[in-house]
């Protein structure tokens, strides 16, 4: 075969030198170093106000800001992976210059800054603008279905709860009742005595599954008013999650994340809701993409979920301009209301149909992005705020990717 054939040198066990600083490991182009001069620009009064000045110094919220933001971008939603990060992924290492905190610091930090992250948020829409993006002309409005951190088998039937707070209340009797007994069998035999001990464990814990119950089943009671069925359900584990229908077809327990899209891309509104249907989401949406930009967009755009007369109403009265489909998969008959109808005739124009053309690609590539790129299909935390905190997060997160394509390109 002639001269045999030669492969670099591979020694696996030989030392290598990495370079002084991490920076230089790293590619220019990196969105970890992006995600750093965003935060190292912000004023974190917000987050930093939070913390004692006596006690053991706590970790700075900038650092563990930078990790969560960077984690979002790339799909980690994991305290205890990102911890994990820290210790073997450059990007992660630079972002936390050094420092190695838990995980258990890392999840509080996402639990107790879930407010502040509405802040963060709107820094990244005023930054968009600050760069020429975030235009207003035509503002798109959509939702989406995500899987909230349960699932059907932590969740009860009506029928089923009221069944079971009978039994437990079966049971406490019966506990007390033994109770009762073998107090009065020790003061015959050692005289009365004060009943010290406290209550038995097995009473503690059936009584507070009898009061997470209760409140479970008075929940659902007062969200379903006179459409309370037997068969209605209610998750244990987040009650504040409620059954709908997701983009494969399924029924799980979800929540309704809205978000308004500028016409380039960018997210300039945020919402959730524990509503399947969107009707009530259009006009707070609005009224959200004012107060996160400070101006009135030219034309909002939506699909037939956020019909209403009342809805087209309300926005007339405001006089802002709105497209909303009047018609959607399923046909319906001619339209009632007179803003209805005049909706119904506007979409007829060409200018119009122009217009809403591009609302399923507008409007929906954000989720586009958060679900495939960024990996984001189910919420981590659990109850209306934390989820809302979340959901901020992420979207902020999303807009930085965004803004670091837009400045790569």
């Amino acid at each position: 075969m002639g001269s045999e054939i030669e492969f670099k040198a591979y020694e696996q066990e030989q030392g290598q030198l990495f370079p002084a600083h991490l920076s230089e490991a790293l590619d220019a182009g990196d969105p970890a170093f992006f995600v750093n001069d965003f935060v190292e620009g912000l004023d974190l009064e917000a987050f930093e106000s939070q913390y004692a000045a006596v006690g053991e110094r706590a970790y700075p919220p900038r650092m563990l800001l930078k990790l969560w933001l960077f984690g979002a971008i790339g799909g980690v939603y994991s305290g205890r992976e990102i911890a994990r990060r820290v210790r073997w992924d450059l990007r992660f290492r630079y972002l936390a210059g050094g420092l190695s905190p838990d995980f258990r610091t890392i999840n509080r930090f996402r639990v107790r800054h879930r407010a502040a992250f509405a802040w963060l948020f709107r820094e990244t829409v005023q930054t968009a603008r600050a760069s020429g993006l975030a235009r207003l002309g035509r503002v798109t409005i959509d939702g989406t279905k995500v899987r909230a951190n349960t699932s059907r088998h932590k969740a009860m039937s009506h029928r089923r709860m009221k069944q079971a707070e009978a039994e437990l209340e079966a049971e406490i009797r019966e506990i007390l009742k033994r109770l009762d007994r073998v107090n009065a069998e020790e003061d015959a035999e050692h005289g009365d005595g004060d009943g010290g001990g406290g209550l038995p464990a097995e009473l503690q814990d059936r009584q507070r599954r009898i009061e997470k119950l209760r409140a479970v089943r008075e929940q659902l009671e007062a969200e379903r008013g006179e459409t309370l069925k037997p068969s209605s359900q209610k998750s244990f584990a987040d009650p504040d999650a409620n059954m709908m229908r997701t983009g494969e077809g399924s029924l799980q327990y979800c929540y309704n994340a809205q978000v308004a899209t500028s016409e380039d891309g960018v997210i300039v509104a945020t919402g959730t809701t524990d509503s399947a249907l969107d009707v009530q989401q259009l006009v707070p949406m609005v009224e959200a993409v004012q107060k996160t930009t400070g101006r009135k967009a030219g034309v909002y755009v939506a699909d037939a979920g956020y019909l209403s007369e009342s809805n087209l109403k309300q926005l007339h009265r405001k006089r802002q301009r709105c497209l909303v489909a009047v018609r959607g998969r399923k046909p319906r008959p001619w339209p009632r209301g007179r803003h209805t109808q005049r909706m119904h005739r506007i979409l007829r124009l060409p200018w119009a149909k122009e217009i809403y053309d591009h609302r399923k690609t507008q409007g929906e590539r954000p989720f586009a992005e958060i679900k495939q790129t960024m990996r984001f299909r189910r919420f981590s935390l659990r109850g209306r705020a934390n989820i809302r905190g979340e959901w901020d997060l992420v979207c902020a997160a999303a807009n930085l990717l965004h803004l670091h394509r837009v400045a790569m390109a």
